[in-house]
C-alpha cells in the first residue's frame, strides 16, 4: 500500500472580517492535528482490506481514491476521492476540504448512539486554531441517516453547540460537496460506480456574534440515533479578521514602463503598512508567495521597470496592529503598460490588426476633430481587410470605408526614434470600389492625409494628401518620405481620413499596406565601419542568460519582439544578459556601439 501523509500544518491564511460588509468570503481549511478514528478510503496500491481498517458504512464497502491500483498493473478509476486529499465544494464556490492521511486514520467514524461507548463521541483537535464566522462540515452517513450534536470548542473553554443532520450517502440530498465518487467491496475488491453517487455532504453552522472572536481548538462530534453510521471528514472555515484586506483602485499614469496603483482601508482596519505583488500571470499570491514590495506605507505606489506593452496583475495585502496581523490578499486589478518606442528597422504588414491595439501599437479607435486639433473622438473607423479586395492574394491591410458622408477616423502608428540617422518611411496604398475592379474615383470633398508628429501625437504636420485632384489608383501604390536629417526621439506617424458632408454615389475603401520605417539607403560612415564589427551572441536558442562575445565599444543593447516593441533596453550591457522574463519565442536583439552603428540578430528563448 502506497503511503501519502498529507501535511498536519497548513499556513493559516487570514481572512475577512465578519463585522465587514463586503461580499467576498475568507474560506479556509481547518487541518486536523488529531481525532479520527479509522481509515475508511481505500488508496494507492494493493487491496481495499490492506488500505482501509473498517467498512464506511457498516457493511463491507469502502469509499476509494482515483489513484487507487489493486495490482501494479491496474489502471486507477476515473472516479473516486481526489487522490490529494483536496475536495473543493461543488456548491460553495472557493470553499475546499482538507481530508485527514489517506493512509491512515481519516474518518471520525460514529456507530453507536450509547453515551459512553467508544464509538458515539470523538473530537478532532486543530493544528491551527482559527477564529471563525462559520464552520463548513464535510461528512456523510451509511444505512441510513445520522443525527449528530456538534460542539464547538473555543481556547477560551467555552462552547457552542449544533445539532445536525448527516444524510445517507445516496439520499436525493442536495447539499453535498462532492458526488459520483464510486466505492468499492472490501471483501471482494470490486468496484462500483455510480454518477450520482456516494455524496459526501456539507452543513454550515453560524458561529454567534459573542464567539466570533474566539479561536476554534477542536470539535466534539457525539451520535444522537441509533441508525446510521456518522463518517466525519473534515471542517474549513469562514475566518473572523480584523484585519480586512484593501480594496483596489484602477491603475493610474501609466507608462510604457511604470504604473501607480492605489488602494483604499476598509474601516476598523488598522493598517501599519502594505505588501505588494504583481505579475505578468493572473494566478492569485497565497499566504507563502513572496511579495515585490513589502512594508509599503501610504496607500499608492508606483510600479517600475515594467516591459512596454504587457499586461500586468496586481494584488495588495494589509499589515496590521490589531487582533490579526495580517490580512489576505485584495482582490485583483489589473492594467496594461503603454507602448514602449519601436526598434528599427520596422515594417508592420496588418496581419494582426483585426486583434487589439494592445498587440499592435496601433490605435484605430481615435475620430473626429482636424489635422490642426487632432482627434476628438473614440470611435473606430479603420478596420482589417484584403488588400485593394483581392480575395485571391488574401494579403490584409488597413482599410477605411470612404462611402458614407460625415466620418472622420485617425489610424496613429506607435512611437519611433528618428533621432539618431537619416530615416524614411513607406507603405502601400490604393482605392478600389467594392463591388468593382475598375477604377473609382474620390467624392468631391472625400480627402486623406499622412500626418506627422514628432511629440508623440501632441501636434501634426501633413506629409501627403490624397483627394480627387490626385487620385490614388486601384493598384498598389508605394509613398515614402525621406528624413534627411535626424527627426524627433518621439515620432509618430497618423492617417487621417474625412469623407465630407457628401454621400460619394460609388462605395469604396482607402487601403494601406506594408508599413515600413528603415534607414535611408545610402550608408553613412558609422554603418560602413559597422560592417567590421562583429558580437556573437550565444547560446542561440537560450533559456535565460544571453552571452556576448565582447563588449568593447558597446553603448546599449535593447531586446524587442518580432513586431517591433522594444522589451527591455540594457545601458552599458555586460556579457551576460539575464533575459529570464522573457516568454519563450524569436527575439530581436539589437546591438548599438558608442560610434552610433548598430546590429541586430535574432534570437530564439526556448
Amino acid at each position: 500500500m502506497i503511503k501519502k501523509i498529507f501535511s498536519k500544518a497548513f499556513s493559516a491564511i487570514i481572512f475577512f472580517s465578519a463585522i465587514a460588509l463586503v461580499a467576498q468570503q475568507h474560506l479556509q481549511t481547518m487541518p486536523v492535528q488529531s481525532g479520527y478514528t479509522a481509515d475508511v478510503i481505500a488508496n494507492g496500491l494493493g487491496s481495499s482490506m490492506s488500505s482501509t481498517t473498517v467498512s464506511v458504512d457498516g457493511t463491507y464497502y469502502n469509499l476509494v481514491t482515483n489513484d487507487f491500483k489493486l495490482t501494479p498493473t491496474s489502471t486507477p478509476p476515473s472516479y473516486g476521492l481526489p487522490a490529494t486529499g483536496i475536495i473543493n465544494s461543488a456548491i460553495s464556490p472557493g470553499l475546499s476540504f482538507q481530508l485527514g492521511n489517506l493512509s491512515g486514520n481519516n474518518s471520525l467514524r460514529l456507530q453507536s448512539n450509547v453515551p459512553g461507548a467508544i464509538d458515539n463521541s470523538g473530537t478532532l483537535v486543530f493544528t491551527n486554531p482559527v477564529a471563525a464566522v462559520k464552520i463548513y462540515m464535510l461528512a456523510t452517513s451509511g444505512q441510513g441517516t445520522s443525527y449528530v450534536t456538534i460542539t464547538v470548542n473555543f481556547t477560551d473553554n467555552t462552547t457552542q453547540s449544533f445539532i445536525q443532520e448527516i444524510p445517507f450517502w445516496n439520499s436525493t440530498r442536495t447539499n453535498y460537496a462532492i458526488r459520483g465518487i464510486g466505492r468499492i467491496n472490501r471483501d471482494t475488491d470490486v468496484l462500483q460506480y455510480y454518477p450520482q453517487d456516494p455524496k459526501l455532504y456539507e452543513t454550515v453552522h453560524n458561529i454567534s456574534a459573542a464567539n466570533q472572536t474566539k479561536p476554534i481548538k477542536s470539535i466534539t462530534v457525539t451520535k444522537g440515533s441509533n441508525e446510521g453510521v456518522a463518517n466525519i471528514f473534515a471542517f474549513s472555515a469562514d475566518a473572523y479578521t480584523d484585519c480586512v484586506e484593501p480594496v483596489l483602485q484602477p491603475a493610474g499614469m501609466i507608462t510604457s514602463n511604470s504604473a501607480q496603483i492605489s488602494w483604499t482601508v476598509p474601516a476598523g482596519t488598522s493598517a501599519i503598512s502594505h505588501d505588494i505583488y504583481y505579475s505578468t500571470s493572473s494566478t492569485p499570491p497565497t499566504s507563502t508567495t513572496v511579495p515585490n514590495y513589502s512594508g509599503v506605507t501610504g496607500t499608492s505606489y508606483t510600479l517600475g521597470s515594467l516591459l512596454a506593452n504587457t499586461k500586468y496583475y496586481y494584488w495588495v495585502r494589509t499589515n496590521c496592529s490589531g487582533l490579526m496581523s495580517q490580512s489576505q490578499w485584495s482582490l485583483s486589478k489589473n492594467f496594461t503598460t503603454l507602448c514602449g518606442v519601436m526598434v528599427l528597422p520596422y515594417t508592420y504588414d496588418f496581419n494582426s490588426f483585426g486583434s487589439t491595439n494592445i498587440i499592435t501599437c496601433w490605435t484605430k479607435n481615435l475620430s473626429g476633430g482636424t489635422p490642426a486639433t487632432g482627434p476628438t473622438g473614440t470611435d473606430y473607423g479603420w478596420y482589417k481587410g484584403i488588400f485593394l479586395n483581392d480575395e485571391q492574394s488574401s494579403n490584409s491591410s488597413a482599410k477605411f470605408n470612404m462611402g458614407s458622408a460625415n466620418k472622420i477616423a485617425w489610424l496613429t502608428t506607435p512611437l519611433f526614434d528618428l533621432s539618431t540617422g537619416a530615416y524614411k518611411v513607406k507603405f502601400n496604398y490604393g482605392i478600389k470600389g467594392a463591388t468593382s475592379s475598375l477604377p473609382v474615383l474620390m467624392g468631391g470633398d472625400d480627402v486623406v492625409h499622412f500626418l506627422l508628429s514628432n511629440d508623440s501625437g501632441n501636434t501634426w504636420t501633413i506629409l501627403k494628401t490624397w483627394d480627387i485632384n490626385n487620385n490614388p489608383s486601384n493598384t498598389s501604390s508605394e509613398y515614402f518620405y525621406n528624413f534627411t536629417t535626424s527627426a524627433s526621439p518621439t515620432t509618430k506617424f497618423a492617417f487621417y481620413a474625412n469623407t465630407g458632408t457628401t454621400n460619394n454615389p460609388i462605395d469604396y475603401g482607402f487601403f494601406v499596406d506594408d508599413f515600413t520605417v528603415e534607414s535611408i539607403a545610402q550608408l553613412g560612415t558609422s554603418e560602413v565601419n559597422n560592417q567590421s564589427k562583429k558580437v556573437i551572441i550565444y547560446p542561440n536558442p537560450f533559456k535565460d542568460i544571453l552571452y556576448l562575445s565582447d563588449t568593447e565599444d558597446l553603448k546599449k543593447v535593447t531586446v524587442a519582439d518580432v513586431s517591433g516593441r522594444i522589451l527591455k533596453t540594457i545601458d552599458n550591457p555586460e556579457k551576460e544578459l539575464n533575459l529570464s522574463e522573457l516568454k519563450a519565442g524569436v527575439y530581436l536583439v539589437t546591438i548599438l556601439f558608442t560610434d552610433g552603428s548598430k546590429s541586430t540578430v535574432k534570437a530564439i528563448k526556448e
